[in-house]
């Protein structure tokens, strides 16, 4: 009887995938490929208060056996107050270098997605791998709807995602609420992630003016219980974001750092 049940919610799983592909939005840019030469450089440091408060642990209650009993807040800042992991990018750029070549993937392991947030060309493959010793299911949402959403047990090989609309897109396991990861689909390369240290830094930009946006998801997050002491859902506060214009002259570096509340 549970090998039936599980059969079947895999099929629905797959269905809801496969109706995404049957649609099969095609992606496109307006983006122009150039040589750049004498390039400006965008350079800043993302920063926070670090004596705020906030959970630094949180507690898992499903598959203790493989998720164990709590997971480190995968979206914490640094205990400095750095703030590593956050999408910063241009806007309103219509030309420049081309993207590096590299592979992307997604792996749910230690009932994480891993990496937490990445950078992905529009319509690059994505590999999604199951590592743990129970069932996943990688639910991928863009704007509240979802673009696919599949069942992916222990020992099932690995799959390919290709995601065709530019944006953020929110990865979430519904077996596993607290697991939570981010996609963002970018249509030029002049994206890019805070490092450790928070520090970041975008190349080779062709003269111009350009808006400046940057995007972390929130460390703030409410665990809450039903009368049992059971975690019924995790409620996270509103992603942060921030923009400001830039004007980028050649061969100069514009100095721009951002705190977040």
């Amino acid at each position: 009887m549970k090998i039936r049940v599980f059969f079947l919610v895999a099929i629905f799983l797959s269905s809801c995938s496969k109706k995404q592909e049957d649609s099969d939005p095609i992606y496109s840019s307006s983006y122009k490929v150039i040589s750049v030469t004498n390039g400006g450089t965008i350079k800043g440091i993302v920063k926070t208060d670090p004596n705020q408060k906030y959970l630094t642990i949180i507690e898992t209650q499903k598959d203790q056996d493989v998720c164990g009993t709590s997971h480190v807040n995968p979206s914490a800042p640094n205990g400095n107050g750095t703030v590593a992991s956050c999408i910063i990018g241009l806007e309103r750029i219509s030309e420049g270098k081309d993207f590096s070549k590299r592979e992307y993937t997604l792996d749910q392991n230690g009932c994480n997605f891993r990496p937490h947030i990445q950078i992905v060309p529009l319509g690059a493959a994505i590999i999604v791998s199951n590592l743990d010793k129970t069932l996943h299911n990688y639910h991928i949402n863009l704007n509240g709807e979802t673009i696919t959403n599949e069942a992916q047990p222990e020992g099932a090989p690995p799959r390919e995602v290709i995601l065709k609309q530019k944006g953020l897109h929110v990865v979430t396991c519904d077996v596993h609420p607290w697991m939570k990861g981010y996609i963002w689909m970018a249509d030029h390369p002049y994206y890019t992630l805070s490092d450790s240290t928070g520090a970041f830094s975008l190349s080779d930009i062709p003269p111009g003016k350009y808006k400046l946006i940057l995007w972390r998801d929130n460390w703030n997050v409410d665990q809450v219980k039903n009368k049992e002491g059971v975690i019924e859902s995790y409620k996270w506060a509103k992603d942060f974001s921030k923009e400001q214009e830039v004007i980028i002259e050649a061969g100069k570096d514009v100095v721009v750092d951002f705190t977040l509340p």
